[in-house]
């Protein structure tokens, strides 16, 4: 039985979606073809009708996933001011630190990245690009590019550091403090 073009796309984008999660949470090596199949809801099978190879499976997932996180950047439209501090409280939220699935795709992945091949790294490097246009509209005040890359390099160490301490209070305390000492330069 033949599928549709429409049913090949959404179930695309469950793969997508389903890799997406898995990747953040176990990285690209703790997570097998099959393991985004089964979670999408699909055999294992029929895996090369979407993806060429599990580096393409990658790759597309960066490509997808960086375009949504700019693409919500880009979409804010209140006073700029106001969309920074609640991009800052929300990145820095216990909830992403809890759910690395949900969240922000460089925390979880931009070491796993580095040790990919040249593909993966050359669609992670135009969304990291595009995503410090996105943010750099928010933190403009001149120097907006310089200003967005300090700050997402900022962000993202914290919730790497976060993430890996295994005392929560000390976890609360970093998203805290970096959280306030952000909001406290950022006006």
């Amino acid at each position: 039985m033949k599928t549709s073009k429409a049913n090949v796309e959404a179930n695309r984008e469950k793969l997508l979606a389903a890799a997406s999660e898995g990747f953040r949470r176990h990285g690209f090596d703790g997570v097998k073809v099959a393991d985004v199949m089964q979670a999408a809801g699909l055999s294992h099978g029929g895996f090369y009708t979407y993806f060429d190879s599990k580096e393409d499976l990658v790759a597309q997932t960066c490509a997808t996933s960086l375009e949504r996180q700019a693409g919500r950047l880009k979409a804010a439209k209140g006073d700029r001011q106001t969309e920074l501090d609640a991009y800052v409280t929300r990145y820095l939220s216990t909830k992403n630190r809890d759910e690395p699935g949900q969240a922000c795709l460089f925390p979880s992945l931009a070491a796993d990245v580095a040790r990919q091949a040249e593909p993966v790294r050359q669609v992670f490097s135009e969304g990291v690009a595009d995503y410090l246009d996105a943010l750099a509209v928010l933190t403009d005040t001149g120097e907006g590019r310089q200003k967005a890359i300090t700050l997402l390099s900022t962000l993202v160490g914290a919730m790497v550091l976060a993430r890996a301490v295994n005392d929560e209070t000390l976890s609360d305390e970093i998203l805290t403090t970096v959280r306030t000492t952000i909001s406290a330069h950022s006006g």
